[in-house]
């Protein structure tokens, strides 16, 4: 379709329908990007349980950087697709390239930090056999999260197009490349785990090639123009950060809290991290699964909201629930066959096959896919309310999964319970299910609001 088109889909088309055929693709291609995290894990894993803790522990600490464009993106775009739904295409195209010009300034100031990064790690109490081997690793992960923004810049310029086909194919070529980077650095040429980030940087470098001329597209509303991107209209810069702030800002504590988690976690021993961040990548595969469905979702919203039609936008929300559970339901189901295998191919290395570490794995892992359901709810209540612009509650919703129901109910388990797989599995399934129920209470009395406002103007 072309953008106009699919903005008069997005606003009458069926919704389940919608969801579905938009979600799909992007479905896929969450998966695919959860497996990017995966396999680096597996490939640590082949250089000790020292490595992927160190892969596990070090990932956590990219993401609260890289949380930080991806949160001024996700908040951006809700003004944008809220300036693309109501047909103000000069307003759209103005904010599109107002947030280049930001991302660039971020991307500088990342640069910055390269020369600082032993530094930065032991002032967050990094483990100190961490740091060597860890330094190098992280600095190239540091450039890798700056072509990593212009990727998805493209990724939601496409999913707003209801291009999502395309995106889905684009990341399965990428991770066909850092599949075969990755092998051929760590089992043909038996290098350390800075060549997992290697080819994590030349993957997202080939990805952006591809990228460049399609954010660039003539006669598209979204494409980079360097006229408005350095001459921008007075005032749009705030309201993108105003929006976009607390979306950053959650996605960082996010990564933060699991940050300090992981330090806790290493109360239990140093090789906990790696199982706890394998059982989080494993169940990722379900998260990152039903999330793409409320990704699309997202958008949808945001278009219909920005065209008046509240009513439609809670129905978004709504089926968006019905088809998150049952993409969880399937999910979960094909997860769970294949776990043994999956968690043993975790548990060998060089050195040969661990069973204890099989073990510990597995006994974080049961709770991490039980809580699976909940995140799927959760997720659909807290793309409603980004769609919707309250970029301030998911800020105190994340805050409280982490901080109120993460990191006090480890401190609490850790008084009572010594094995280190149950404790931190609760602790998960307690978060995830918790904020799940919180997030669903308040998106529906919000959606109860928007109707009656709808029924009022009418």
């Amino acid at each position: 379709m072309t953008e106009s088109e699919f903005r008069e889909y997005s606003l009458s088309g069926n919704l389940f329908h919608l969801i579905i055929q938009v979600g799909t693709p992007l479905a896929i291609f969450a998966v695919f990007n959860c497996l990017f995290s995966i396999l680096d894990t597996m490939m640590a894993s082949r250089l000790g349980t020292i490595s992927v803790s160190t892969v596990a522990y070090l990932n956590q600490l990219r993401m609260i950087l890289n949380a930080l464009g991806s949160g001024l993106i996700t908040g951006s775009m809700i003004l944008i697709n809220r300036a693309y739904g109501a047909g103000r295409n000069d307003e759209a195209a103005l904010l599109m390239n107002t947030l280049v010009r930001l991302l660039a300034i971020l991307s500088f100031l990342f640069l910055l930090l390269i020369p600082f990064v032993p530094s930065i790690l032991r002032a967050i109490a990094t483990p100190e056999e961490f740091i060597e081997e860890g330094t190098p690793y992280f600095r190239t992960l540091l450039v890798a999260t700056i072509f990593n923004y212009i990727n998805l810049l493209y990724i939601n310029i496409e999913k707003a197009r209801g291009r999502t086909k395309v995106i889905m194919a684009v990341n399965i070529a990428s991770m066909i490349l850092k599949l075969i980077l990755t092998a051929l650095f760590i089992y043909v040429l038996e290098k350390g785990i800075v060549y997992i980030a290697l080819a994590t940087l030349i993957t997202y470098i080939a990805f952006t090639l591809y990228a460049l001329p399609h954010i660039t597209e003539k006669n598209s509303i979204f494409r980079i123009q360097p006229r408005l991107v350095f001459h921008g209209r007075k005032g749009y810069a705030r309201k993108l950060i105003a929006i976009s702030c607390p979306v950053a800002i959650e996605d960082s504590a996010f990564s933060l809290g699991k940050t300090v988690v992981n330090s806790m976690a290493a109360s239990y021993g140093a090789e906990m991290i790696g199982a706890l961040g394998i059982s989080n990548n494993m169940s990722g595969l379900v998260t990152n699964f039903e999330n793409g469905f409320s990704d699309a979702s997202s958008s949808i919203i945001s278009q219909n909201y920005g065209a008046g039609k509240n009513d439609r936008a809670v129905k978004a929300y709504k089926s968006n629930i019905v088809v998150t559970f049952f993409a969880s339901l399937l999910a979960i189901s094909v997860l769970l066959a294949v776990q043994n295998p999956l968690i043993t191919i975790f548990a060998s290395s060089r050195t040969g096959f661990n069973a204890e570490f099989m073990a510990t794995i597995k006994g974080i892992f049961i709770f991490d896919i039980i809580s699976s359901f909940g995140l799927s709810l959760n997720g659909a209540g807290m793309d409603f309310l980004l769609g919707l612009g309250k970029t301030r509650i998911t800020l105190v919703l994340n805050f409280t999964r982490i901080f109120l129901l993460r990191i006090p109910v480890l401190l609490i388990l850790q008084q009572f319970i010594a094995h280190g797989p149950t404790a931190l599995g609760l602790m998960m399934m307690i978060s995830n299910c918790g904020i799940a129920l919180i997030t669903t209470v308040i998106s529906f009395r919000i959606a109860a609001k928007l109707r009656a406002v709808q029924k009022e103007q009418q």
